[in-house]
């Protein structure tokens, strides 16, 4: 009797210590998928980063789509694919654009993504100093990189040729300086993001803009 009820009892002992095993093996398995998750989720978010296109001035609704249309085209000319599930790649990164102010956007096309603000770069276009004024609104939760308005005759520079073909091709006219200037712009981002690839640090990303304020090779 001694014997069935020691058996018994020790048979009862185990049970929820198995349980309570069988629970936090469950529970660990968890934590590790949901800590991989995380980290996939994480480099695939690093991977890609958002760029506001702001343009001042005057006419912005016009100058604000035209703009865009020069950054796209530099966005797909190196790194992009068929597929695209972002606005295009610079520096071999992601890249997500979001027309700049927003109720300036209702002439712009050709976008897929939707970033939301704050980017984490803003470009803004314009002369002075409605451009310095509106730089400051953004400098607080983004970096802001400004881009000077491309000089009268600039589209007569030596190599420029090359570029307003490809414009040619792709929207049809002949670019605008807006075009011009935001295409010179994403090419210098292009520049700066590649080393590094993404926008941090973002003081190595302002020298790399920096090295090329005085141009680029169209």
């Amino acid at each position: 009797m001694s014997i069935r009820l020691t058996r018994l009892l020790g048979f009862r002992l185990q049970r929820p210590f198995t349980i309570t095993e069988t629970v936090l093996g469950r529970i660990r398995h968890s934590v590790v998928a949901a800590t991989l998750w995380i980290a996939l989720t994480g480099i695939a978010s690093a991977h890609s980063f958002t760029v506001g296109l702001l343009v001042v001035g005057e006419d912005v609704d016009a100058s604000l789509a035209e703009a865009v249309r020069g950054f796209l085209l530099a966005a797909d000319e190196r790194d992009g694919h068929a597929n695209e599930t972002s606005d295009g790649h610079l520096g071999g990164v992601d890249v997500q654009l979001l027309p700049l102010p927003r109720d300036a956007a209702g002439l712009v096309e050709g976008l897929f993504g939707t970033p939301d603000e704050p980017t984490d770069v803003v470009i803004v276009i314009g002369a002075e100093p409605a451009a310095s004024d509106a730089a400051r609104a953004y400098a607080s939760a983004s970096t802001v990189l400004r881009q000077f308005v491309l000089p009268d005759g600039w589209d007569s520079a030596d190599g420029t040729d090359g570029f307003v073909s490809r414009y040619r091709l792709a929207y049809g006219a002949a670019p605008g300086v807006m075009a011009g200037t935001a295409y010179h712009s994403a090419r210098r981002l292009d520049a700066a993001v590649r080393p590094l690839d993404g926008v941090v640090p973002k003081e190595a990303l302002l020298n790399a803009w920096r090295s090329t304020e005085s141009g680029l090779s169209w």
